[in-house]
């Protein structure tokens, strides 16, 4: 009996072995005899000899992403429904004036082009995600959700709606609008072709769940287009998260809860 149980004990610490990996994370640290791993949608949790751990697939190479089904936008979803309170700036995405600079920053990383047509009242209010909307509290759940995905750029409801590429203008006037800001047209990284518009779920009585819902949905339609037309980064490093500063004019007061058009 006793050397049935040493020879299963063998088995089992050598079975525990060939399991057992290092990880290296982007930011230069490895974890070694890394076993028990699962992925949940932003990142994988796993033991090491000092305890569990917890790391983001964004910090992780490409490779392990792909190893463990890595979904950007599940991930960002999964992000999004924590409510995590935030204000936000016409600076925290590209303006339309700035364009060509998230053309080149779409291209860079392999991503689309998502414009979102704000008011200037949205910003510079603390807003959770889910709340029931307030513009600002859609604007956080749009950018929460597309930000880390697509490459976005503020269009300014007050002044910039006739300025949009034809590709924009396509989603901004077509039936899936939906007539509330916020909402959000994506484009391929060009801004030539149209892909699909994503309309502030609920309209007027917007809140987090009706919001979710059709991100998840419009979310489908965007991994059809990319199944059908890849995207290949182009730069080996990943642009400055930091747009050029917006040159549009100081916000104009319009009043609250106003729709689109």
């Amino acid at each position: 009996m006793r050397a049935f149980l040493l020879i299963f004990s063998i088995v089992s610490l050598t079975a525990s072995a060939l399991h057992a990996e290092d990880i290296t994370t982007l930011s230069g640290k490895t974890f070694t005899g890394v076993s028990d791993v699962k992925a949940k949608p932003d990142g994988l949790t796993f033991i090491t000899a000092t305890g569990p751990v917890t790391v983001k697939f964004t910090d992780l190479p490409q490779a392990v992403r792909d190893q463990y089904g890595y979904d950007p936008f599940a991930a960002a979803v999964f992000t999004a429904h924590r409510n995590k309170p935030q204000k936000l700036a016409l600076t925290d995405a590209f303006s339309l004036s700035n364009l060509e600079q998230a053309k080149t920053k779409a291209a860079a990383e392999g991503k689309l082009l998502g414009f979102v047509m704000v008011w200037d009242q949205f910003f510079g209010v603390v807003a959770a995600p889910l709340a029931k909307t307030g513009g600002s509290a859609g604007l956080v759940h749009f950018y929460q959700v597309f930000n880390p995905t697509l490459v976005l750029v503020f269009v300014r409801h007050e002044a910039e709606l006739g300025l949009v590429p034809d590709a924009v203008k396509k989603g901004f006037a077509g039936p899936d609008e939906g007539g509330f800001a916020p909402n959000l047209c994506v484009t391929d990284s060009t801004a030539t072709e149209y892909i699909c518009e994503i309309p502030l779920g609920g309209g007027k009585d917007s809140d987090g769940p009706k919001r979710e819902a059709v991100f998840k949905a419009k979310i489908e339609v965007i991994k059809t287009f990319l199944a059908a037309h890849p995207l290949t980064p182009t730069a080996t490093e990943k642009i400055s998260e930091n747009p050029v500063p917006s040159k549009d004019p100081a916000p104009t007061p319009v009043p609250a809860e106003t729709p689109a058009r």
